[in-house]
């Protein structure tokens, strides 16, 4: 299935992240929902939701960035049906601006220099911490979408990551922080349902590569509602 592409373009709005950082009411550990949020990617998958029937609600202000909660609430047949958090898979980079009094100011770029499976675990960590917040009691199926725009990140190394292979892949890192986060993506196997990877073909569409069920009984729900291509489901024993 893939997902069609519009021409515009997304422009971050640095005033207003800037601005709502000082608002005394944000909490401590906001800003880190931030990391893979991207709004048209989000356009789209929410336009793919649409295309296969569902009701899409979104559950955040666009121009607020700093909400716990999943970006959607899907209907199916008038009834609520999961919630749906979209994540940006990129190498995370910023602008350093520095001022001189004597000089003009001078600008550079940083780059992020995580390992690929640091920056991929970091948006799953926040995925799910997001379904949680807004699917406390798992009432409803949780759904991650990961769009991937990181060279260095795969469809092999997400596997990976879903295997029990994790701690073994964090191996250079202290092996208490190595285990937490062992624990987080069992956590995120355990509560999340459905895990769709995608990526852009150069003709600007969204392709899905991959379909991660964690509930095999979900799998026959879904079957039913989206247009799947067999040979991409893949199926995981969350207690693995």
């Amino acid at each position: 299935m893939s997902l069609s592409l519009n021409e515009t373009e997304t422009k971050s709005d640095y005033g207003k992240l800037l601005s709502a950082v000082k608002d005394s009411k944000i909490l401590r550990g906001a800003f880190v929902h931030r990391r893979g949020e991207n709004a048209e990617d989000e356009r789209r998958v929410a336009e793919y939701w649409r295309a296969n029937g569902f009701m899409v609600e979104a559950l955040e202000d666009p121009s607020e960035r700093f909400s716990r909660l999943p970006d959607f609430r899907l209907y199916h047949e008038g009834q609520p049906w999961a919630y749906c958090e979209v994540k940006t898979v990129w190498r995370h980079s910023w602008t350093v601006r520095i001022l001189h009094q004597d000089r003009p100011a001078e600008e550079h770029l940083e780059v992020s220099n995580k390992p690929v499976e640091e920056r991929l675990s970091g948006d799953l960590v926040t995925a799910i911490r997001q379904l949680r917040s807004g699917n406390p009691g798992h009432a409803l199926l949780n759904i991650v979408v990961l769009v991937n725009r990181d060279e260095e990140a795969s469809l092999a190394g997400l596997s990976q990551l879903f295997s029990a292979q994790t701690v073994a892949i964090h191996r250079g890192r202290g092996d208490r922080q190595a285990a937490r986060l062992a624990a987080e993506i069992k956590g995120f196997c355990h509560d999340v349902d459905l895990c769709i990877w995608a990526t852009e073909h150069a003709d600007g569409m969204l392709s899905v590569e991959a379909y991660f069920f964690f509930n095999a009984v979900l799998q026959e729900q879904v079957k039913k509602m989206i247009d799947l291509e067999y040979e991409k489901l893949i199926v995981l024993d969350p207690a693995a």
